[in-house]
C-alpha cells in the first residue's frame, strides 16, 4: 500500500493554481488527484478513491463528499466556505478546516493602512514635518522632556481614531473576513453587505452584522470596497451611494478601480459630501496627471501596492499542504470547523 496520501484538487481549471500545487507539492507524501473536466460527474469520478480534499474557489457540492468513502479531510484553501456544502460534510463526519492566508492578510493590511492614514492625518503631518512648516507658524524648537513637550505643532484638524469607529464592508469573503478581523482588534464595530448573506456562526465569528447597502453606507464611519469588478457592479460606488454616507465617512477601495465612479467620487470629496478617501486601486492605472482626484487634500492613495511582497503563493499553498499532513500524522490541524 502506498504511503502517499491521494488528494483531490477541486480547482484543477483555477487558472495557474493545480501548477502552483504541483510545484509545491514536490518532495511531499501527496498523490495528487484532478478531474479530468470541469463538471460535477467528473469531480464524483475524481473523488471515488481520494482521501483529502483541496478546495479554493471552485465548488464542492454535497454530492461529491456523499459519493467518496474514503475522504478523511477537507482543507479549504483561505477562511471562506460558501463554495463548501458543510452539511454533506457533517452527516459524512468528514472535518474541514481553513487557513488564513498571506494573499488575503497582505491586501487586508492595505486597507488598515489606508484607514489609518486617513483617521491620523498621516499624509498632512508628514509633509508638516517633513517641509519644516512650523517656521511658517512662527514657533520655535524646543528640548523635549516627559512632561516638557509640543503636542500636534502642525496644528493638524481632525485627528482621531479607529477605537469605537464603524467599518462596513463590502463583499465579506477571504480578504473582507481578514479586514473584520484586524478591525476587531481595534473595538470597532463591523457590518458587511454582499450578494448572499453569510450564516449566523459566521457572523458571530467575525462579530458581524448583516446590513442592506444603503443601511451600511448610512451607518458607517469607513467603507471598505473589496468585491470584485464585474459587469454588475461597474460604478459600484457613484454620486447616489456618495450622497447616503456620511459627510464624516471615509471610503476606502481595495477592490478594483472600475468599482467606483472617480469623477463623481472627485466632486464629493471636493464639496465636503463625504470626509476622505483612502484609494489603492483606479480605474486607469498608473493614476493619469489629468485625473480631478490628484489635486484634493482629503484622499490618501497608493500605487495598487496591496499584493504585497508576493510571497503568498509560497507560504500559502505549503500552509495548507502542511495542514493535511497533520491530520494524516495524528496530530492536530489548524482551523477545523466541523
Amino acid at each position: 500500500m502506498s504511503d502517499l496520501i491521494r488528494l483531490l484538487v477541486v480547482d484543477a481549471f483555477s487558472g495557474h493554481y493545480p501548477d502552483h500545487i504541483k510545484n509545491y507539492s514536490k518532495g511531499l507524501p501527496f498523490e495528487l488527484i484532478y478531474p479530468e473536466k470541469d463538471d460535477e460527474d467528473s469531480l464524483k469520478s475524481a473523488a471515488e478513491n481520494a482521501e483529502a480534499i483541496l478546495c479554493y474557489k471552485a465548488p464542492l457540492p454535497g454530492s461529491v463528499i456523499k459519493s467518496a468513502p474514503s475522504i478523511k479531510f477537507i482543507q479549504k484553501h483561505g477562511l471562506n466556505l460558501k463554495n463548501i456544502d458543510l452539511d454533506a460534510a457533517r452527516e459524512a463526519g468528514i472535518p474541514v478546516a481553513t487557513m488564513p492566508l498571506m494573499r488575503n492578510a497582505t491586501a487586508a493590511e492595505q486597507a488598515l493602512t489606508l484607514m489609518l492614514c486617513c483617521v491620523r492625518k498621516a499624509m498632512p503631518g508628514h509633509r508638516a514635518v517633513a517641509d519644516a512648516e512650523y517656521l511658517k507658524l512662527g514657533i520655535e524648537p524646543i528640548v523635549t522632556s516627559q512632561w516638557d513637550m509640543n503636542t500636534n505643532w502642525t496644528k493638524i484638524e481632525g485627528i482621531t481614531e479607529l477605537f469605537g469607529a464603524s467599518v462596513g464592508i463590502v463583499g465579506l469573503g477571504d480578504i473582507g473576513m481578514e479586514v473584520a478581523t484586524r478591525c476587531r482588534a481595534f473595538n470597532m464595530d463591523i457590518f458587511y453587505t454582499q450578494r448572499t448573506r453569510h450564516t449566523k456562526d459566521v457572523e458571530e465569528a467575525f462579530d458581524a452584522t448583516y446590513l442592506p447597502l444603503d443601511e451600511l453606507l448610512a451607518q458607517s464611519d469607513f467603507v471598505v470596497l473589496i468585491i470584485p469588478h464585474t459587469p454588475e457592479t461597474e460604478g459600484f460606488i457613484g454620486t447616489e451611494q456618495l450622497s447616503k454616507m456620511k459627510s464624516t465617512a471615509t471610503l476606502i477601495n481595495i477592490g478594483r478601480g472600475g468599482l467606483i465612479n472617480e469623477d463623481e467620487l472627485a466632486g464629493a470629496l471636493r464639496e465636503g459630501q463625504i470626509g476622505m478617501a483612502g484609494l489603492d486601486v483606479y480605474r486607469r492605472e498608473p493614476l493619469p496627471e489629468s485625473s480631478e482626484l490628484r489635486g484634493l487634500s482629503n484622499i490618501v492613495f497608493s500605487p495598487h501596492a496591496g499584493g504585497g511582497s508576493y510571497r503568498a503563493w509560497g507560504t500559502d499553498i505549503p500552509g495548507v499542504l502542511g495542514n493535511i499532513q497533520k491530520f494524516f500524522n495524528g496530530e492536530r490541524p489548524r482551523g477545523v470547523v466541523t
